[in-house]
């Protein structure tokens, strides 16, 4: 019998053992949905890709779009740079006096936001234009935090106070509010008809109907922890769905709820397959055809990877790593208008042009279907 024929037969075998035992191999585009979290992968094919040239040729971080233009930071002290299409961008400047602080971007609606520090001093600044011009507002806490939610944008104590303030683009200077409970308040979330903010331990969350007041304590998600190990806890949203993520022991948890009130447990202590263990949970998610993405440091003692992982709150899918180093996570997005997502290999300012990715939409996956 020829090599050809042996081949033939083995692989005919092969086929009829996975049919007797209800298996079979097939073939998706990887970044296909939300149905791309069944069965069970063998093999990628070219998930990523690297990104063209920027002008200036910097590694821009922390990238969000207020409506009008993609604005980061890029490791400079004094500006942010905007673009309309990830590639030309131009230098913002904020203050010239004062530093950036950095990871404190926040575009809600057409409203910018970041804090700056000088001579120990910190100031929440504006921008409704594009980051062309900047408005000082207050003076803030070193340990303060900004993010946005539904529109607002929301200035969060870093000091376990019961305080916050909202900022929009018809209010920039903002208004200071009361959550009514003291704790280490870390984000706010908006799944499209309510608002969640969640504590910096992930065993807390407030839930609110307008985002400002009101707030009112998600009953199950203190429940639903319970269930789960101590561990490391992120927030998310994936369309109308809330998501809170656990890392502990090297494995993901997730709980899950749709009305900010009720939780659901979904998968617990969820392991990378080929026995690498999560040490650093992304604090950033990108959705793409209605499934959440989120960075993730993968380690085997020795050396480090970054990779993404895929969920919809009830399970785990464990993509390649795309960066090997024990530097930071990057933060992720989609692109405007869906065009796949967009993350760099870390979030290290005056990393080489090949750390920028985008996902590959010719990217195939091979899978077992059980």
């Amino acid at each position: 019998m020829t090599d050809v024929a042996v081949l033939s037969e083995t692989q005919r075998q092969g086929e009829a053992t996975r049919a007797a035992l209800g298996v079979q191999m097939r073939a998706r585009p990887l970044w296909s949905g939300a149905g791309g979290l069944s069965g069970v992968p063998v093999r990628y094919v070219a998930p990523y890709r690297l990104r063209g040239a920027n002008s200036p040729e910097l590694l821009y971080e922390n990238i969000v779009h207020n409506g009008a233009v993609y604005v980061a930071e890029a490791g400079s002290t004094t500006n942010v740079y905007t673009s309309a299409d990830l590639k030309a961008w131009t230098a913002r400047p904020v203050d010239a006096s004062s530093a950036l602080a950095a990871g404190r971007l926040t575009a809600a609606g057409s409203l910018l936001m970041t804090l700056t520090a000088y001579a120990g001093n910190h100031g929440l600044r504006t921008s409704i234009d594009s980051g062309a011009a900047w408005v000082y507002q207050l003076n803030v806490g070193a340990n303060d935090l900004t993010c946005s939610a539904g529109g607002i944008g929301y200035l969060l104590s870093g000091y376990g106070y019961s305080t916050f303030r909202t900022h929009t683009s018809a209010n920039p200077a903002g208004t200071a509010r009361d959550f009514g409970v003291a704790q280490q308040w870390r984000k706010v979330l908006h799944n499209g008809a309510r608002w969640l903010v969640v504590n910096d331990a992930g065993t807390m969350a407030l839930w609110s109907a307008n985002g400002l007041d009101g707030w009112t304590n998600s009953a199950g998600l203190a429940a639903a922890v319970t269930n789960l190990p101590t561990g490391t806890r992120q927030g998310f949203t994936l369309g109308g769905r809330f998501i809170v993520v656990t890392m502990a022991e090297g494995t993901l948890s997730a709980i899950y709820s749709d009305d900010a009130n009720a939780w659901t447990v979904g998968t617990v202590g969820a392991m990378e397959p080929t026995g690498l263990r999560v040490s650093a949970l992304g604090a950033t998610a990108a959705e793409l055809g209605g499934v959440l993405y989120i960075p993730v440091k993968l380690t085997d003692g020795t050396s480090y990877w970054n990779a993404l992982v895929a969920t919809d709150g009830t399970k785990f899918k464990w993509l390649p790593t795309f960066w090997r180093g024990t530097e930071a996570l990057p933060t992720i997005r989609t692109r405007v208008g869906g065009g796949g997502l967009i993350f760099n290999g870390t979030s290290q300012a005056g990393m080489p042009a090949a750390a920028r990715f985008e996902s590959n939409p010719d990217a195939m996956e091979v899978y077992l279907a059980i």
